[in-house]
């Protein structure tokens, strides 16, 4: 008799008297899954293979030479769980077309997703790039969050700096400072801290100063700095004592 397999529908030859020791299972040995054998061909059928192996006299195709049960079909004396057998397998669930159109959109609205959380938290950072600043204004447009001002203290220099005695008021120094903003962007004057220190390293006196005092000028009127324009200004201060033997200058 000849049986065909459920999953790949290739035809074997077997005996029944190896299906009955088999309790009817085998394993195909074109797709390797098991079934059970209790599907036989019909007399009808098995008259037709019967004359297509005849008729074939150079070649014999693949599920015609698939009949030779020694090499390929499998008798499986044990009870098989009903799980492995081909005739219980559920079908794979193909979504198709629209499934992974879904799938893709959700990958890029994840996608965009982060980078706007990422954007909106290093904001501060990100506003110094120029090209970014459109951008980041219609984000905070649509969070409802207040653009920054691009800022960055490292990058204002000192060009040049000097103190020396107030040629007018005693026991008082004049200081004399010029600052520049080497970044891409205009921001804002800085504050400045001016810190004495003795022989040992130790601060004996220190002020901070804000843009309208070292600048001179009122605040209303202070406009942002521009990149590579050099800014001078003098500061008169109190003489810290003989014991100042440095200052430095610092940007908050």
């Amino acid at each position: 008799m000849h049986t065909e397999c459920p999953h790949c529908h290739t035809v074997f030859r077997v005996s029944e008297q190896q299906l009955a020791q088999a309790e009817g299972q085998v394993r195909c040995g074109h797709c390797l899954a098991i079934f059970t054998a209790d599907n036989p061909y019909s007399n009808h059928q098995e008259t037709r293979l019967q004359a297509e192996i005849a008729d074939s006299k150079t070649s014999i195709p693949d599920e015609i030479s698939s009949l030779d049960p020694a090499t390929d079909i499998e008798i499986l004396p044990d009870v098989i769980p009903p799980g492995l057998r081909a005739e219980s397998r559920s079908p794979k669930n193909h979504s198709g077309f629209f499934g992974s159109l879904l799938l893709s959109l959700s990958i890029i609205a994840m996608i965009v997703i982060g980078v706007a959380q990422y954007a909106f938290y290093n904001r501060i950072t990100l506003v110094q790039h120029n090209e970014l600043r459109p951008w980041l204004g219609l984000l905070c447009k649509y969070a409802q969050c207040d653009l920054p001002d691009p800022r960055n203290t490292k990058l204002i220099e000192l060009s040049s700096k000097n103190i020396f005695s107030h040629p007018n008021i005693p026991q008082a120094l004049m200081v004399s400072a010029t600052i520049v903003n080497l970044a891409s962007f205009e921001q804002k004057y800085p504050l400045l801290e001016l810190r004495f220190e003795n022989i040992r390293g130790e601060t004996i006196a220190a002020r901070r100063f804000l843009p309208e005092e070292y600048l001179g000028i009122p605040e209303n009127q202070i406009t942002q700095m521009e990149p590579n324009n050099p800014i001078s200004f003098n500061i008169e201060i109190i003489d810290p004592g003989k014991d100042m033997v440095s200052y430095e200058f610092n940007f908050l």
